[in-house]
């Protein structure tokens, strides 16, 4: 036994150091293996991360490939939005509309006759000068666009003949005729229209055109050449209060505008010398002298002041600017009352027995005998203004007036002052006002340099080129 262990224990002991202390051969075997099994992880690795580049450089193409897509399609679509926006841009303008609308009274806004009196010519070369006028302040005001101009005048020619017959302008009759086929001819968009003799045909014909033009969406501008004539300023306010205020140019025809049209302050556009600068003014029938080109006014030399017979009037209206305050002064030419007696009492006696008021409270005027000697006499007020007093007048206002009549009534109404102007204080009516700003006889008025003249506030003996 104790042999036994002795040997057991010399063997365990032999291993023990075998195991402890390899030999150099196997240890040499060990590290072989090792560095064999580094090199090999070294080359999964190297081969692992070589393909994961690979993997990743071929993504990174991709994806490259696919951002250049990306940014080339954004380029395409930025390019996209501008046209989009450019042609929305034209499409709102499309809707918009560059269209502008001149509407011009030609009662009030007469051409110069400088153009008149070249006939056709000079129609032509008075809508070249409107439109370029038109145009010139357009673009200075509103920038350079495709503006389209179209323009509508109406007028009533025998009215206006008439005119010029009376105030020496005979030979303007035949010229004006070719005018106005000058004038229609010079583009398509641009039309002159008679509208007959109707009372107020061409207002009411600006005043429709006006609410209808102005509410287009391609309207962009109304030019409107009534400036002459308050009658306009309702219309005008209704389109300033439905807010097309910013639609609306004025055109001046007259150096004098209205008031209540001057005080709209809206843009205000003048074209020299396109028109008459003053109202065409006859003092009475039987001398007339024109002046100038642009303003023609009467020379009454031959009859005294005196000689003004004045139509009735009412004898009371107030003076808020609806009407006027006090009568029409009147008074009886020496030299031509009896003239006038004998021509009229003649006359009268024959109708005396057949003459009889017209039914339906109308009545006819006595032929041959003036306004002023009908019995009872028409009133001013009532046919030209607004009589207050109604059934209560004196004058008649039943008379069945042509259009010789309603001219007789405003020549003999402008023989007399306005009483507002007489005493100093602004006509609430302007240019519509049917009674006299200025003294027929102007700066030659007899009366005047005695102090016997009915117009007697300041200006009032100025010629109105003056003022």
């Amino acid at each position: 036994m104790g042999a036994y262990k002795g040997y057991s224990g010399v063997a365990s002991s032999s291993y023990a150091m075998d195991v402890a202390t390899p030999s150099p051969s196997l240890s040499q075997e060990y590290k072989t293996k090792i560095e064999l099994s580094f090199e090999q992880l070294k080359n999964e690795v190297l081969r692992s991360t070589q393909e994961t580049i690979q993997t990743l450089q071929s993504e990174l193409r991709v994806h490259r490939l696919a951002l250049t897509g990306l940014e080339t399609e954004c380029d395409r679509l930025r390019k996209l939005q501008d046209e989009t926006l450019k042609d929305k841009e034209h499409l709102q303008d499309l809707v918009k509309g560059h269209r502008v609308v001149t509407l011009i009274d030609g009662d009030g806004a007469i051409f110069s006759q400088n153009f008149i009196s070249q006939g056709q010519q000079g129609g032509h070369l008075a809508a070249c000068s409107l439109s370029e006028g038109i145009l010139k302040f357009l673009s200075t005001n509103y920038g350079t666009r495709p503006y389209q101009l179209w323009v509508y005048l109406f007028y009533n020619k025998r009215g206006l003949m008439d005119t010029f017959n009376r105030v020496g302008l005979c030979s303007l009759n035949k010229a004006f005729e070719d005018f106005v086929v000058g004038f229609n001819q010079a583009t398509e968009r641009f039309t002159m229209v008679d509208v007959g003799t109707t009372k107020e045909a061409a207002d009411v014909k600006l005043k429709v055109h006006l609410v209808d033009d102005i509410q287009l969406p391609q309207t962009l501008k109304i030019v409107f050449g009534g400036c002459h004539d308050g009658g306009y300023i309702s219309n005008l306010n209704s389109q300033i209060t439905a807010g097309y205020r910013e639609k609306l140019i004025l055109l001046k025809g007259y150096t004098q505008m209205a008031p209540t049209i001057a005080a709209l302050d809206l843009p205000l556009l003048e074209i020299p010398d396109l028109f008459m600068t003053h109202k065409l003014v006859t003092g009475n029938r039987w001398t007339t002298t024109p002046t100038s080109p642009n303003l023609m006014v009467t020379d009454s030399e031959m009859l005294d002041d005196s000689s003004k017979i004045s139509l009735g009037e009412s004898d009371e209206v107030d003076s808020t600017g609806s009407s006027y305050s006090r009568v029409l002064q009147r008074a009886a030419a020496p030299n031509l009352r009896d003239i006038t007696r004998e021509r009229s009492s003649s006359t009268e006696a024959s109708w005396q027995g057949s003459y009889s008021p017209a039914t339906s409270g109308t009545r006819h005027v006595i032929p041959g005998v003036r306004l002023s000697k009908q019995k009872p006499p028409p009133c001013t007020l009532f046919y030209l203004s607004n009589c207050k007093l109604g059934s209560k007048c004196k004058y008649g206002h039943d008379y069945l007036l042509n259009a010789e009549h309603f001219q007789e009534m405003r020549e003999n109404a402008r023989l007399g002052p306005c009483p507002m102007i007489n005493r100093g204080e602004p006509c609430t009516w302007g240019d519509a006002c049917c009674y006299g700003h200025f003294c027929p006889h102007s700066t030659k008025c007899p009366f005047f340099k005695v102090g016997s003249c009915k117009f007697q506030a300041a200006d009032m003996h100025k010629s109105p080129a003056a003022l």
